[in-house]
């Protein structure tokens, strides 16, 4: 009875498909179908009268706020970093290229400043899709080659003059080079890597380890890593206290990438975690970058008079996490610090004596 019943179901859907197939025929092949024939035409999408090369020499050329306001950096900076990538082979270059170095790299800085997608730089630049993508991959790899170069300590062979020149940090920090620190950056993870990336408060990003010097400059960033890893922050009291510095270096650097770089905010791109993990290296290839060339910039300027904004930039901080270190390691922690701070307070008392 089964086996009659399996029959019958698949004789009658056989027979509905025979029907759609003759429906399907009759209005491609019959005498009505010749409306519906001949070969589909295409409609030119992006017709902008202003063409992505076009709309970069108008900002180029315009008021020096919308070169800033567009991708970060003022005119000669912006140049200076073309010429930097296509002279040093970051970014491949050819005479066959339809797009210019420095086109591709506008279109890699608003998409970072302003977490814009593909689609709308598409539009923007009167591109393709994948014209678009293709160019800003470029030049994401090029900004992490340029990176190995522009992410490097200075001050090696002499003391910082931010801590010869202040008696609170001389001769306790001579040696130090900069400030170790971890923040997180929403991320986007594959299906089965999801449950790696999500923090102990339920959101996807990833971890990203940095030293930071005393300049705001980020000497080493270490991205990608997965889960939540947070520090003891052993010295957040010290330097969060009266007196002292108006937010912890570190935080001062991460607020002003933050704020710079919308990408780095969410919400984040559908890309691979490869290329979220290039966008934060590149992203603070530029933050150095802009150090170096623009020395008034805004950003670095307001944190410099603890006038920046980090709420919303910043997460907040995590409850203190246990060492896991051997005891002897961390009695040994506990006397270094506790030496230094004897030594630390007794030449403070002695200068207000003095004074």
């Amino acid at each position: 009875m089964s086996e009659f019943g399996d029959e019958q179901g698949t004789s009658s859907s056989s027979d509905e498909e025979d029907v759609l197939f003759a429906a399907g025929a009759a209005l491609l092949f019959g005498p009505n179908a010749e409306p519906y024939g001949g070969p589909i035409q295409k409609v030119p999408c992006r017709t902008s009268a202003l063409s992505g090369r076009h709309w970069v020499e108008e900002v180029l050329s315009g008021h020096h706020t919308r070169i800033i306001d567009a991708t970060r950096l003022n005119v000669d900076s912006f140049m200076r970093l073309c010429q930097l990538l296509a002279e040093c082979g970051f970014v491949p270059q050819n005479y066959q290229k339809r797009v210019t170095i420095e086109e591709a790299l506008a279109m890699t800085l608003v998409m970072m400043s302003h977490n814009m997608r593909m689609r709308m730089i598409a539009d923007r630049f009167n591109h393709s899709t994948e014209t678009v993508h293709r160019n800003i991959h470029e030049v994401i790899r090029g900004l992490c080659t340029f990176a190995q170069f522009a992410i490097t300590p200075r001050w090696q062979d002499e003391i910082h003059p931010k801590i010869l020149n202040d008696t609170r940090f001389y001769p306790w920090f001579e040696d130090c080079v900069g400030a170790i620190d971890e923040t997180h950056i929403p991320a986007y993870a594959p299906r089965e890597q999801q449950v790696a990336y999500t923090n102990r408060h339920g959101v996807q990003s990833q971890n990203i380890l940095v030293v930071c010097d005393h300049d705001m400059r980020f000497v080493y960033v270490y991205a990608g890593w997965e889960r939540s890893a947070h520090d003891a922050r052993v010295l957040d009291g010290a330097l969060t206290g009266p007196n002292h510095f108006p937010m912890p270096p570190t935080e001062r650097s991460f607020g002003v990438l933050k704020r710079r770089f919308a990408i780095l905010r969410g919400a984040v791109p559908n890309y691979m975690m490869t290329t979220q993990i290039n966008v934060v290296i590149a992203c603070c290839a530029v933050h150095n970058f802009i150090r170096d060339q623009q020395p008034n910039d805004m950003y670095f300027a307001d944190a410099e008079e603890g006038d920046l904004d980090i709420h919303g930039a910043i997460p907040p901080y995590p409850e203190i996490q246990p060492l896991h270190s051997p005891p002897e390691v961390v009695e040994q922690w506990i006397a270094m610090r506790d030496t230094l701070a004897t030594h630390m307070f007794n030449a403070y008392r002695n200068r207000r004596q003095r004074a």
